[in-house]
């Protein structure tokens, strides 16, 4: 019978800085890894459950209990996409609600290296972390980040078969560990293109200064509203991804200062980033509605210490990509102007859009705005569409 851990915070964080660079010797550890997010409500959420141990060793049964908040909504089936080799085992992902709502897992191997040693084969946890399986939600309620963890009265536990196999012997039992839930500090700093002042080093506040930012974001992964909307240039998105690819893990709507500092609302520049996936690396990604979205060039760390700060204004390298932004005649770099659709490309779609729209009246709702001034006029075009025209944004 596998016993039941109580995962405290404490001891959560223990095992991590433990397990930083190696799992302690006969243990395993279970990690969560965001691989889908739709980011609309209704829409598709699912994380996987990895595995590694501090050996290569067949593994015998496992069991995790994954709990989940309620801006997520259970789903059948629940579970989806189980480890290489799965079909020797038993496996199910059953929906439990109490005492909270938390996905069980559980993989049983009752003839795994049995029948004779090493038949049936099984599968070989390694140093390395393999997925076990996909674990599915629909989202409830839109969330920066998404509230599922394996923190605490969590049933984590892995047994594994001795290391020759021997079908006579008995099971061991590791200790379990998990990469715990946490709160990552960053802070972000960008310029855009159209409203860069060379002149001044800074970005123009036209719009604020003209009261035409709404109060309400855009950006569908998170449309909030605010109460004020504080001096700035613009609404942006800030996300984080784990992996060139990946969905993002956090998302939020947020501003961006003259200066080129990213604010919330309140004018904080720091940022307490809670996700699931724990402190590790990330990439920083920066959209805006009218240029083109920018990713840090390479993952940095983060952690729920001291704030990482990342500036995207300083060398084109610091941005993923060919020559993925504008170097401005001051030396800065910024954002590439001129994606009217919000596309991910600058085209002729976009000067269509722009051609439509110059002269009329202005409404925030006309990305043709390039420079974010408050006119839609032959300026957008001939200083922002026209020498970007044929760029796209670097991020896949």
């Amino acid at each position: 019978m596998m016993k039941r851990v109580q995962l405290l915070l404490g001891l959560s964080l223990l095992l991590l800085g433990l397990s930083a660079s190696a799992v302690l010797a006969d243990a395993s550890e279970f990690r969560l890894v965001v691989s889908s997010n739709a980011g609309t409500t209704g829409g598709r959420f699912a994380v996987d459950l990895e595995i590694r141990g501090s050996a290569s060793r067949t593994l015998n049964s496992l069991t995790a209990d994954v709990f989940f908040g309620s801006e997520l909504a259970a789903v059948a089936p629940p579970g989806e996409n189980w480890f290489t080799g799965s079909g020797d085992y038993e496996t199910s992902v059953t929906s439990i609600s109490l005492p909270g709502t938390y996905y069980r897992v559980l993989v049983t191997g009752n003839n795994i290296g049995k029948t004779s040693a090493g038949v049936p084969a099984g599968f070989t946890v390694t140093t390395s972390w393999q997925r076990v399986v996909t674990l599915v939600w629909s989202i409830a309620t839109l969330s920066n980040s998404y509230n599922v963890n394996m923190l605490t009265y969590t049933d984590c536990a892995a047994y594994f078969d001795n290391a020759a196999n021997n079908p006579l012997a008995d099971l061991t039992e590791w200790d379990s560990g998990t990469v715990p839930f946490a709160t990552v500090k960053l802070a972000a700093r960008a310029f855009l293109q159209g409203p860069y002042n060379t002149a001044n080093h800074n970005m123009n506040t036209d719009l604020y200064t003209a009261a035409l930012l709404p109060p309400a974001s855009v950006y569908t992964y998170d449309p909030r509203t605010v109460a004020v909307v504080p001096a700035s240039v613009d609404w942006v998105m800030l996300q984080l991804r784990s992996s060139v690819t990946g969905p993002p893990v956090f998302s939020k709507s947020l501003f961006l200062r003259s200066d080129g500092q990213v604010v919330d609302e309140d004018g904080t520049e720091n940022f307490d980033i809670p996700t699931l996936e724990g402190e590790k690396n990330y990439y920083v990604v920066l959209s805006h509605r009218n240029h083109l979205t920018t990713m840090s060039s390479a993952p940095i760390l983060l952690t729920g210490g001291a704030y990482t700060s990342y500036d995207f204004t300083t060398a084109q390298n610091k941005a993923y990509g060919t020559n993925p932004m504008k170097a401005m005649a001051d030396g800065a770099y910024a954002f590439k102007a001129g994606d009217g659709n919000g596309d991910g490309g600058i085209d002729a779609g976009d000067y269509a859009a722009w051609f439509l729209n110059n002269g009329t009246a202005w409404t925030y709702a006309k990305w043709s705005d390039f420079n974010l001034d408050g006119g839609i006029d032959a300026i957008d075009a001939n200083s922002c569409w026209r020498p970007n025209n044929g760029s796209a944004t670097q991020v896949p």
